[in-house]
Order: C-alpha cells, then sequence, then structure tokens
C-alpha cells in the first residue's frame, strides 16, 4: 500500500488566524477595493469578502453603506497632505493644495468623488482640510461670509472636475478618443455659421486651449477671484436662503 495519500482536510486549527476584525479594518479593506476595482465594486458584501466575513459581521462596526462611504472618503482625504499657511504664498498653495484633492479623486481612488457629492464630509480629516483652505483664503484677504461659503464652493468645483475625469477614464479606456474628441470639437467649433453664432464663433479658436491642468486652475482662479471681489455684506439675510 502505497505511502503517499494525500492529506486529508486542514483542521480550523491549522488555518492561519483571520486578522481582529475592527473598524480600521473595515476601512483599509474598502479602500483597497477602491483603489484595485473602482467605486462600482465597493459594497458590504465586497469589503466582508476581502476581509473573509460575512456581510453581517461589518454592521459590529458599521452602521450601513452610507457610514461606510463616509469613511471611507475621510479616510481617503487623510492622504492629502496640507501645509503651513504662508501669507506671501497663499494662492499658489491653495492650487497646489486643490491638485492635491483632484489628483487623490482621480488617480488614487477613482470614482470616490462621488462621495464627496453625496453628503458634505464632516470628519476629522474633512474639517483638517477645510480649516487648511479656509486658512489660505483668509490670508489672501476673502472676507468673513464670502471665506464661509468658500469651502463648499471651491470643493464642489474640484470634486465634480474630479468625478467628470473619472468617469470620462471608465467609459472611454482608450488613450487615442481624448484626441479625437479634441480634434472633433475643434472642427465643430471651426465651422460654425458666424450669422447663426455670432459669440461662439468670435472666440472658436480659445474654446479649446489650454491643457486639462491650466483650465482647472484657471477655473479655481475665477472662483477665488469672485469670493474676494463679490459683496456679501446685506445681500444674505440671517437663515434665509437668497431670492
Amino acid at each position: 500500500m502505497s505511502s503517499d495519500a494525500s492529506p486529508g482536510p486542514r483542521s480550523r486549527r491549522e488555518r492561519p488566524a483571520k486578522p481582529a476584525l475592527s473598524r480600521e479594518a473595515i476601512v483599509d479593506a474598502g479602500l483597497d477595493v477602491l483603489r484595485r476595482e473602482g467605486l462600482g465594486a465597493l459594497s458590504m458584501r465586497r469589503v466582508a469578502t476581502a476581509l473573509d466575513t460575512g456581510p453581517a459581521s461589518l454592521y459590529v462596526y458599521v452602521a450601513n453603506r452610507d457610514e461606510l462611504h463616509a469613511l471611507l472618503f475621510d479616510a481617503a482625504i487623510a492622504t492629502i497632505a496640507v501645509e503651513e499657511t504662508d501669507p506671501a504664498r497663499w494662492r499658489e498653495q491653495l492650487h497646489g493644495l486643490a491638485g492635491r484633492m483632484l489628483r487623490m479623486m482621480v488617480e488614487d481612488f477613482p470614482g470616490i468623488a462621488i462621495m464627496g457629492m453625496a453628503a458634505i464630509p464632516t470628519g476629522e480629516n474633512a474639517m483638517r482640510l477645510t480649516e487648511s483652505m479656509m486658512s489660505l483664503l483668509r490670508a489672501g484677504g476673502v472676507p468673513d461670509q464670502a471665506l464661509a461659503y468658500a469651502p463648499d464652493l471651491v470643493s464642489m468645483y474640484i470634486t465634480a472636475i474630479a468625478y467628470e475625469q473619472a468617469l470620462y477614464q471608465e467609459l472611454y479606456a482608450d488613450p487615442a478618443h481624448e484626441q479625437r474628441e479634441i480634434e472633433r470639437l475643434l472642427e465643430r467649433f471651426r465651422t460654425l455659421p458666424a450669422d447663426r453664432y455670432p459669440t461662439m464663433a468670435s472666440v472658436a479658436a480659445l474654446m479649446t486651449r489650454g491643457t486639462g491642468d491650466e483650465r482647472f486652475g484657471l477655473g479655481l482662479d475665477i472662483i477665488v477671484n469672485g469670493l474676494l471681489a463679490t459683496p456679501t455684506d446685506g445681500r444674505l439675510s440671517e437663515g434665509c436662503p437668497p431670492d
């Protein structure tokens, strides 16, 4: 009789012990799913599978999917570096911060931008980022009422650009698609009938000018310049929306 018989099933005692389940482990696993597979793959079941457990086990630490999303978004924000405000470089620092926010949502965690659009982030890391942004804008001279609204306006702009870019990457995997789209737009704007679209025709050559980074920076400056220049005193009643 051969002595090479295959061994039977391993006892549970012989298997490596699973890492202890915790809120931190759930967040780490969720971020890993986001990073590797994108937002579409993220679910309580998928995170549970990554942790080698069942979905019910996660609910001991996370109330529901909305709380999971909030925890993941705040943890992703923690990866964004902030600098001590230098009043002499406030605009440069603001552009740097906005660029890091954009890269986090587009490159590091594709698709996560929609989490920032679905709810207002209020975690500790979001507060750290907001404090830095407001400190930079105050150093630039943005008045208090405009400053109070600034994080919402600036973050909404950055998040919308990030979501657009992530969606574009998801829909058009072909690198050549972007160049074809630019060429299509150039041709369309170049041939606009001036009698029907006189304003657009007059600036047609300018409408596709600049790289994505340049256009992003220009949009940010337009918002900041508006915050600096738009009077707010007497425009809003306390506790009431504007007319």
